[in-house]
């Protein structure tokens, strides 16, 4: 399970990353574009790095932290799609904002299961 989670996480970004890139195909700056490409990209390195110092820990705190991961990355990629097929207006950026956020505080819960070992 443990290869799965990460070759899942790791396409979940590069699918990510493809939906934002297509979302962002009629804008002119390719400064902004790469720059939410790398801000829709952090989590799931954060995911990965995590993924990797879980080893340590029990088998039930790794157990939820590669559940937590294949969930975040399968939802993330999910809205992302959903985003990318959605009208363009003003609001286009939005979730391209707020998911990697919420991505964020879902991996720092992450942190924290995989750092305490004795669970």
């Amino acid at each position: 399970m443990r290869r799965a989670t990460r070759i899942l996480v790791l396409l979940s970004a590069l699918g990510s990353l493809a939906c934002t890139l297509y979302a962002g195909h009629h804008n002119r700056s390719f400064l902004l574009v790469g720059m939410f490409a790398a801000w829709v990209g952090t989590p799931f390195v954060g995911m990965l790095a995590v993924l990797r110092g879980v080893e340590g820990a029990s088998a039930r705190a790794a157990t939820l932290v590669r559940t937590l991961a294949i969930v975040v990355s399968l939802v993330s990629l999910a809205l992302y799609f959903v985003f990318m097929l959605g009208p363009l207006g003003h609001s286009a950026a939005a979730p391209f904002l707020v998911i990697p956020v919420c991505s964020w505080v879902a991996v720092a819960a992450m942190m924290l299961i995989a750092r305490d070992k004795n669970r």
